[in-house]
């Protein structure tokens, strides 16, 4: 049971406002602003003492929107031919796993978020299987690394914050296991159903 359940509420209602959003086609900008307003609006009211200038990760949010640069810069000197050759031209089973793989391999090497961009980029718009199996790509395979995705980052923060340790070692040979066997499993599900 939260400690409140009317501010409980209130995120629930942020986030499935943020949901409906998105899913009716309302800019991501707009739809997370409404449901941020709502949600902070929620924490004045009643619990203004929790929110503080430290909960906002300002270098992580940096770090991303430099990693998203960067990215760009490089796509156009050459890291969308890279990844070009990563995605192949193949359909089918074989396309798909290439394109979980190629998603898994970027996101640990960037980030996530600027690797699905990158390749969503480069793969032909009709593309829906391979599309969908970078996605996942993208979104199991930055398991493996504490750098490879944001939710990764602020949970590693926040940790360090409550000074929390996390043996760093322990969790990439588990964190990669499990994204290797995630990625495929989760390609392999999207070619049974496609």
């Amino acid at each position: 049971m939260p400690a409140d359940p009317v501010l409980h509420r209130t995120a629930l209602a942020g986030c499935l406002l943020f949901i409906a959003g998105i899913l009716a086609g309302v800019e991501i900008g707009l739809a997370s602003t409404v449901a941020l307003a709502l949600v902070l609006v929620g924490f004045v009211v009643r619990s203004p003492a929790t929110l503080r200038p430290g909960l906002v990760p300002v270098r992580l949010l940096l770090f991303v929107t430099g990693l998203f640069l960067v990215v760009q810069t490089l796509g156009r000197h050459g890291l969308d031919d890279l990844v070009g050759s990563l995605l192949g031209a193949d359909g089918g089973a074989l396309g798909a796993l290439r394109a979980g793989g190629t998603g898994a391999l970027l996101a640990n090497a960037l980030n996530n978020l600027p690797a699905y961009l990158a390749g969503e980029s480069v793969l032909p718009t009709g593309d829906e299987t391979r599309l969908l199996a970078l996605l996942i790509g993208t979104n199991i395979g930055p398991l493996a690394a504490p750098w490879a995705s944001l939710a990764t980052l602020l949970w590693f923060e926040r940790c360090r914050a409550a000074k929390v340790a996390v043996p760093v070692t322990r969790f990439v040979l588990t964190s990669t296991l499990l994204a290797v066997t995630g990625t495929l499993g989760a390609v392999g599900a999207l070619l049974l159903v496609s």
